[in-house]
């Protein structure tokens, strides 16, 4: 049975600083989109589940005007005290919040651990959700965790198949690019694949 954790959940981890997915530093991927992912300089990024925001600090410096979310309120407030500029800005909200996608939509989603941390289930329910923050014809480019080394039924993190993401993704979305990343924390080296999709 997947162990799925709740909104207090994710926050009670943040507020007690228990994070252990939490590295202190973005995805080391997310240089490897900027040059090689034909995403322009100054497109608006949407970063799923940004906990303490690494990931948003880097695509802002880089020149992206770019949105963290994450669901927990402890992570978003502990966000925005670290200085990101203007081009980086803190949502906090639930992926899945039907309001949501009438609120905004981005040039770009980036996805990292947001996937894999959610029950397998909810799954589908990402995939329509992502296509409704994205334009059309925009990129959605995700860093799948494929070897979490975490059983199924002790998750999250849950491991991501790559059939099953083609599966889910290709109905709405277009692969155009997937590669094990050049570049990634020093425990993670061979166990992620980035994959880019472009919404129809």
């Amino acid at each position: 049975m997947n162990t799925v954790k709740s909104a207090d959940e994710w926050d009670q981890h943040y507020r007690d600083r228990h994070t252990p997915w939490d590295h202190g530093a973005p995805a080391p991927a997310i240089q490897e989109v900027i040059e090689f992912g034909n995403v322009a300089v100054g497109s608006e990024v949407l970063v799923l589940g940004c906990g303490y925001g690494h990931d948003v600090r880097a695509f802002a410096a880089a020149g992206f005007a770019a949105t963290g979310l994450d669901i927990s309120e402890a992570a978003m407030n502990e966000a925005r005290l670290v200085s990101a500029g203007e081009n980086a800005t803190f949502l906090q909200g639930d992926l899945f919040d039907p309001i949501l996608p009438e609120q905004k939509r981005y040039d770009v989603i980036w996805e990292h651990t947001c996937f894999c941390a959610i029950s397998v289930n909810m799954r589908t329910s990402y995939v329509n959700a992502v296509y409704n923050l994205l334009k059309p014809g925009g990129l959605f480019v995700g860093l799948f965790y494929t070897d979490t080394g975490v059983p199924l039924e002790e998750g999250p993190p849950f491991n991501v198949d790559r059939d099953e993401v083609n599966r889910l993704f290709s109905p709405m979305f277009v692969l155009e690019r997937e590669n094990l990343p050049i570049r990634a924390y020093e425990n993670r080296i061979g166990r992620e694949w980035l994959m880019r999709w472009r919404r129809d």
